[in-house]
């Protein structure tokens, strides 16, 4: 069974009791909240009246129980937990997780048809399918689906694969999105380039990551124009500036990274751009990596609400509400950055750590993710941020650069199997993931981590 009959037949719990009220219920990460803008704005279209909520994983159990429940971008690997809290709910889930089995009739996972839902389909696009299943009519949609498959990192090497590409040439076909070869320069509508140049990281590139006068000194050494009547952005180069500065940037990437990488710098210099059409020029919403931002500010700031709304097209004043969010996500990552170069860094054989403390579980990830590309730490050895959640358990977030990935090391297998050992949990992806851990343990579980990764790089 494909991915569009296996939704197909997960779409019959909802149409048999439509006239029952759902409430969907989903992770309030960029992809979840994308996932519940769709299914939200599907059953909207249906005339099946409907609520929501985003919440962490482990906040499940607090759910308010309803007739029917849809979870979206969780769900897969909390199906005991949800038989345990919602024994009398008809369930629906979509997700796009690995399990261990499935306990559910409606229970739509890529894995089910033989797709790998780690990099070929994310929740969103899960979610897409089945709005695509419920009538034909939702591949304008398709934009939201890119948003959550790029938020959930499956665009990796560059570009979308698998069923994510499918969902992409709706998009294209449509005319709702847009793909083409470019930079993989953050910030392409909003950043003058001089500042997306300064913030570009992964790899760090030398003389130029982090040093504002000497980024503006390379484009001007290129060629390169930094103001018309305004600065120009990263989208606003044509193809031969982007030919030019990309080669300048993997010259100097090469003349300093490890051997054993130098065959993927290009993949993460060059790569593939989405495009919403439908979006304003220069908004922060018309390129798909900085939607997904948008949205991911909006629920570690305590309000995938309000990324739900924009996310179904509902502006004004959701949309100020979303830029004052991704505002104060910003102040927050600086200080929690500032207070870490405070503090400093420990460092381990093969790890690098910081107590977080006083930065909330949220936001502790991003801060490292962040602290990667500054000067005196390590961009090719992985860093953890930790902070306590409660009186029992400390919130672990790893992060590490994408080429770890070329050595086919996957951090969130290595946390999780971890974790468990030291009566925790945790996972994610290759290069972003996380755990909870018992406060007492924290020291024993870092060694451990770092002791896994020296096993796993040989």
């Amino acid at each position: 069974m494909d991915l569009f009959q296996l939704a197909r037949s997960c779409t019959k719990n909802v149409i048999e009791n439509r006239n029952d009220d759902f409430l969907i219920a989903s992770h309030m990460d960029a992809d979840g909240i994308s996932s519940c803008a769709i299914v939200s704005k599907a059953l909207e279209r249906a005339g099946i009246e409907h609520s929501f909520k985003c919440v962490k994983i482990n906040d499940i159990p607090r759910i308010e129980p309803f007739e029917n429940m849809i979870f979206c971008d969780i769900g897969s690997g909390q199906q005991n937990t949800i038989r345990r809290y919602f024994p009398d709910s008809r369930i629906t889930i979509i997700d796009h997780h690995q399990f261990t089995e499935s306990l559910y009739d409606c229970h739509f996972n890529p894995f089910l048809a033989g797709v790998d839902g780690g990099d070929e389909i994310s929740g969103s696009g899960m979610a897409y399918y089945f709005a695509k299943a419920l009538d034909g009519s939702n591949t304008d949609l398709a934009p939201l689906a890119i948003v959550g498959a790029v938020g959930d990192m499956q665009n990796i090497w560059g570009s979308l694969k698998g069923a994510n590409r499918s969902i992409l040439e709706d998009g294209i076909s449509n005319g709702s999105v847009a793909a083409s070869p470019d930079l993989r320069l953050y910030g392409r509508f909003t950043r003058p380039i001089y500042k997306a140049l300064q913030y570009f990281s992964d790899p760090p590139v030398p003389g130029v990551t982090g040093n504002e006068s000497n980024c503006i000194a390379l484009l001007s050494s290129l060629g390169i124009p930094l103001r018309n009547e305004d600065w120009r952005t990263p989208s606003d180069l044509s193809f031969e500036e982007k030919q030019v500065l990309g080669t300048e940037l993997i010259r100097r990437i090469l003349s300093e990274l490890p051997g054993d990488f130098v065959h993927l710098a290009p993949k993460l210099v060059f790569g593939e751009s989405y495009t919403l059409e439908g979006e304003e020029p220069y908004s922060p919403l018309r390129d798909a990596t900085e939607f997904s931002t948008c949205l991911n500010a909006a629920g570690r700031n305590g309000a995938p609400d309000i990324g739900v709304e924009v996310a179904k097209g509902n502006r004004g004043i959701y949309f100020d509400k979303l830029m004052s969010l991704l505002k104060t996500h910003r102040r927050k990552l600086a200080r929690g950055i500032g207070l870490i170069e405070s503090r400093g860094i420990e460092k381990m054989d093969n790890l690098q750590y910081f107590d977080g403390t006083g930065i909330s579980d949220t936001l502790v990830g991003t801060v490292a993710g962040l602290l990667l590309g500054s000067e005196g730490i390590d961009p090719y050895t992985p860093i953890i941020g930790y902070t306590p959640t409660d009186d029992r358990n400390i919130k672990v977030s790893l992060r590490c650069s994408k080429l770890l990935i070329g050595r086919k090391i996957n951090m969130g297998k290595i946390l999780r199997e971890v974790s468990e050992q030291y009566g925790g949990e945790g996972g994610g992806h290759a290069c972003a993931c996380g755990a909870f851990v018992p406060h007492e343990n924290i020291t024993p579980f870092l060694e451990d981590v770092s002791r896994r990764i020296g096993e796993a790089t040989g």
